[in-house]
């Protein structure tokens, strides 16, 4: 059980926490927890389209999109059922919402992990017994957005610990569905993904625990974050090997 949990529904909420768990489950967090599922080594979340440019390289391929359209000249869009395959050692992803929520949380926090419905039990098992943690919800260009408060009521809901009044109104916005698919189908960023011929992205994102899978934040540098695995899969991150806090660390690299 965590000893306090907090849901920042927009990045702009967050305030300095222990652990931040970022969500973005249309569709960031979802590409990024199924191409280190597929095998691709670890994932350089960029907070602009030229940073991600700036990166491209051997070894490397570049994803993402801009209000839900894949970007020009990149190699990928942001499905992430397109990464089911890792041809290319790193991938450097560029996203509307979801990386800068990332490297938001970084500033914020010791730790930061990313989820999505496709590893809720793997979070659950990561996340330090007795930690300060915040959930923190990508949104959709800095407005709250239905998908991620739903996923992390649920992760409220299974966390347990005291919770923020932010942290009580997710848990009962997720306890009034009777599945996944139904909020994330109604949801603004899914009118967008039917809009554009990307129905199949709100489906493969809706599927849950499907990937044994924890994306844990190991360096961040200006506006860019580096997202690999927890290396002990099987350890919380309390027992795995410790970083300097995130926060700290890229205070230290701005000065």
């Amino acid at each position: 059980m965590t000893a306090s949990i907090d849901v920042a529904f927009t990045p702009a909420d967050v305030r300095d926490t222990e652990v931040a768990v970022v969500v973005d489950v249309l569709r960031a967090s979802s590409t990024i927890v199924t191409a280190l599922a597929a095998g691709w080594r670890q994932v350089l979340c960029a907070a602009d389209v030229d940073t991600a440019r700036e990166l491209r390289g051997p070894g490397r391929a570049l994803a993402g999109e801009q209000e839900c359209k894949p970007i020009e000249g990149f190699d990928y869009g942001n499905s992430p059922e397109a990464l089911q395959s890792a041809p290319e050692a790193e991938l450097v992803l560029c996203t509307t919402n979801g990386t800068p929520a990332i490297i938001a949380a970084a500033d914020a926090a010791d730790e930061v992990i990313v989820a999505a419905l496709l590893n809720l039990d793997a979070i659950l098992g990561a996340v330090p017994e007795g930690s300060e943690v915040t959930i923190v919800c990508s949104g959709t260009d800095g407005r709250f957005a239905l998908e991620d408060a739903y996923l992390a009521g649920r992760l409220v809901h299974r966390m347990g610990g005291k919770r923020t009044d932010a942290a009580l109104a997710a848990e009962q916005l997720a306890g009034s569905y009777p599945d996944s698919l139904t909020p994330l189908g109604q949801s603004a960023d899914a009118a967008v993904l039917k809009a554009t011929g990307q129905t199949a992205d709100i489906v493969f994102c809706a599927r849950e625990s499907v990937f044994d899978v924890v994306p844990r934040v190991t360096a961040v540098e200006g506006r860019l974050a580096t997202v690999g695995q927890i290396s002990d899969k099987d350890k919380p991150m309390d027992q795995a090997k410790p970083l300097l806090g995130l926060s700290v660390l890229r205070r230290t690299l701005s000065v």
